[in-house]
């Protein structure tokens, strides 16, 4: 594959699974993903789904925006547009891009994007940190346990730590989110 972010992600994955004690079968269990997946995954022959990636974040423990770390300004409070990390996932429906200029910080920024009808995952998900979220452009039904908001352009919403949650595009045009999680856990 030779995707110099999928190798460094991948060698980033193996350093924290071994430094937590953890072989690869015990992480491909935890995160509920295959062995050969895993594998792949760390040595870099595949670039993961953002889904994926966090399944894998959460059974380390660790945010998802660790394997994004590289290349994030540690210098200053400024975090220019071109020096951002985006993630976009393997259908290009859904995009990350990481706003925070340092992960250190206590509050991690996050922009999302969805496409007209895609979903954040097939399944609704927990991270780390609690999440403020304000809608910017469109609308969206968010699923939070066995709730379901819609929220529409100028609306938020405050989602507790672990608390698993999906968000799904309703509108007719592309939905972009801008989410403070604090601490950074996403």
């Amino acid at each position: 594959m030779n995707d110099p972010d999928a190798t460094l992600r991948g060698a980033t994955i193996r350093r924290l699974r071994k430094a937590q004690g953890m072989n690869l079968v015990g992480l491909a269990e935890k995160a509920e993903l295959s062995l050969s997946f895993i594998s792949q995954v760390e040595r870099g022959l595949t670039n993961p789904s953002i889904n994926s990636l966090r399944k894998i974040a959460l059974a380390l423990g660790t945010p998802l925006s660790s394997f994004f770390e590289e290349g994030l300004s540690n210098g200053g409070p400024v975090m220019r547009k071109k020096q951002r990390k985006i993630l976009i996932n393997t259908d290009s429906r859904l995009t990350y891009q990481l706003v925070s200029s340092n992960l250190d910080h206590r509050v991690e920024l996050l922009l999302t994007r969805l496409e007209v009808n895609a979903a954040s995952s097939k399944v609704p998900m927990a991270h780390k940190g609690d999440e403020a979220a304000f809608v910017l452009q469109g609308a969206c039904r968010i699923e939070i346990r066995n709730e379901a908001y819609d929220l529409e352009e100028g609306d938020s919403i405050y989602i507790k730590e672990n608390t698993p949650h999906r968000t799904t595009n309703t509108g007719s045009i592309p939905l972009v989110i801008i989410s403070a999680i604090s601490p950074p856990g996403f």
